[in-house]
């Protein structure tokens, strides 16, 4: 029953021309306004205000109406026949009567009705909410000239807030909800988009891995936070693939693609909770290790290069193996982390002419 009810409600409009967020906000308040005159029918019937029930009865059919017109694909005429009801039940009752009815704060509604529904420039909307109070001072000003129609007893005057005040707030809350709801849908998934881009933007494709500019924006970090005394120490080391161009040139690229994927998936399991891995060129990976020194991140290249040099790498028929060379430094702030990047990578060279799959330190 649920469902269909909110299939009818958000049922969207056939003509492409139309919003269906419009006619929504439209019916929904079309529906609020027969369940409130409704309420107020039941209300005065059982207390016996016959003159009050007269006019709960037109009212409820002229909203019915309006939420007739929001099925009919025309949305601006659906617009303007909601506003003149409005409009003509919130007179009415205050002339009828009078300023304790409370049907003059329903302008409000009517106020967030003029802001949700119309697309027009700000000046259109700004002339509507001065449009909006120079109709509830007017009623304010004819209430203080002319006296009601009916003049409510106390108990009827009271009724008449406390229903009021629940309705208002129930139609302002559901325009307002209805309103923002795609809007912080945009914001969201714009946010995500951003971040989509943001991530692909700093991540190496291949690997998953930091890319270079990544890594050099994460270097920026660590010495920003190094001179904040929140860390202590940082670690850096290259490492390069052992004849790499040998595996491609044995076995083809999807091979040594395939090989570059499970380094560094062996690299992030690992070395990724001790800092940050990027892949700092072809072969060539980069590693920054924050508040670890030099000694404790041999330690831990050792521990690595030792599975590294153990791991086989499937594919197709044939297992891979490969070794690394690493160059390892400690960053030296005063010089800036770009001195210790080159200082690991003639550790790394020196490895490389030393005879390959050790770490230089």
């Amino acid at each position: 029953m649920f469902g269909k009810l909110r299939d009818f409600i958000f049922q969207d409009v056939k003509n492409e021309n139309e919003t269906k967020k419009v006619s929504v906000i439209l019916r929904l308040n079309a529906i609020i306004m027969c369940i409130y005159f409704l309420c107020l029918f039941c209300t005065f019937f059982v207390t016996g205000d016959l003159q009050l029930v007269f006019w709960c009865i037109p009212c409820f059919f002229a909203f019915a109406a309006a939420l007739c017109t929001t099925y009919l694909n025309r949305t601006g005429m659906a617009v303007i026949v909601s506003h003149v009801i409005m409009v003509c039940w919130v007179i009415g009752f205050v002339v009828e009567f009078g300023w304790d009815c409370g049907a003059q704060h329903f302008i409000f509604v009517l106020l967030a009705l003029c802001f949700t529904v119309y697309y027009e420039n700000m000046a259109w909307k700004i002339a509507m909410g001065m449009s909006a109070c120079v109709l509830r001072l007017m009623l304010y000003a004819y209430t203080r000239l002319y006296k009601p129609v009916c003049i409510l007893d106390s108990g009827s005057g009271v009724i008449f807030q406390l229903v009021n005040t629940v309705f208002i707030f129930m139609d302002l809350s559901v325009i307002l909800m209805v309103f923002t709801r795609d809007s912080q849908e945009m914001e969201r998934k714009l946010m995500q988009y951003n971040e989509k881009l943001h991530l692909l933007a700093s991540i190496d494709p291949l690997t998953g891995l930091l890319n270079r500019r990544s890594m050099n924006e994460y270097l920026e970090k660590v010495s920003a936070d190094y001179e904040k005394k929140k860390i202590e120490h940082v670690s850096v080391a290259i490492g390069d693939i052992d004849f790499f161009k040998r595996v491609n040139d044995t076995y083809g690229h999807e091979c040594g693609d395939a090989v570059l994927k499970a380094v560094a998936a062996l690299f992030k399991e690992e070395l990724g909770k001790y800092g940050a891995i990027s892949r700092w060129g072809g072969e060539e990976f980069l590693f920054a290790f924050t508040n670890v020194n030099g000694d404790a991140a041999l330690a831990l290249l050792e521990e690595m290069r030792s599975k590294l040099k153990k791991m086989t790498i499937p594919y197709g028929k044939e297992e891979v193996r490969v070794t690394m060379t690493f160059g390892l430094s400690e960053l030296d702030f005063r010089k800036g982390f770009e001195a210790s990047v080159n200082e690991a990578d003639r550790k790394l060279y020196k490895g490389k002419g030393d005879g390959r799959d050790r770490i230089v330190y």
